[in-house]
């Protein structure tokens, strides 16, 4: 992934309240959230990511529900705690993902102001995640989906520079 620099881009989430597969099959949590008719407006589209949580061993999916959505279609609610991350977007295949992530890591390491923030467990926990960022017509364009790596990172405090 050359030159990414150019390509990292610092974001913060909000505090939100997401729905989350756990162990259940995706394809289960694919089909109830799919289902759930899309609010006119969000300031969050695509309303889902996705997550490898070390605690279960699994791959989640996450969806941020609808203000006032009640149906969670039996799947664990959360408060997501937001945060700031380092993204970079790549093919969404599992080599391009790992080295976007690898990427983003490297350009962590050599930033004087902010660094991957490790704390991963705990009822705030983040992990890494990604998201498929194409619509249906740009995939059949480009011929391959586009996705967002995320990885969780925190300003250097003063007295760490």
């Amino acid at each position: 992934m050359a030159m990414i620099d150019a390509f990292v881009r610092i974001i913060e989430l909000p505090a939100v309240r997401m729905v989350r597969s756990g162990t259940s099959p995706l394809g289960e949590f694919d089909a109830w959230w799919s289902s759930i008719p899309v609010p006119p407006r969000s300031n969050l589209c695509p309303r889902d990511w996705m997550w490898f949580n070390p605690l279960n061993r699994a791959l989640e999916w996450l969806y941020v529900l609808p203000e006032g959505f009640q149906d969670t279609g039996g799947f664990e609610e959360f408060d997501f705690p937001g945060g700031l991350y380092a993204v970079a977007a790549c093919r969404d295949d599992e080599a391009s993902m790992a080295e976007a992530s690898r990427a983003i890591r490297a350009w962590l390491a050599k930033s004087s102001v902010f660094e991957e923030d490790l704390t991963t467990t705990g009822p705030g926990a983040r992990h890494e995640m990604g998201r498929v960022t194409t619509p249906v017509n740009a995939k059949q364009t480009l011929g391959y989906h586009q996705a967002d790596i995320y990885v969780l990172i925190r300003l250097i405090p003063d007295d760490e520079k």
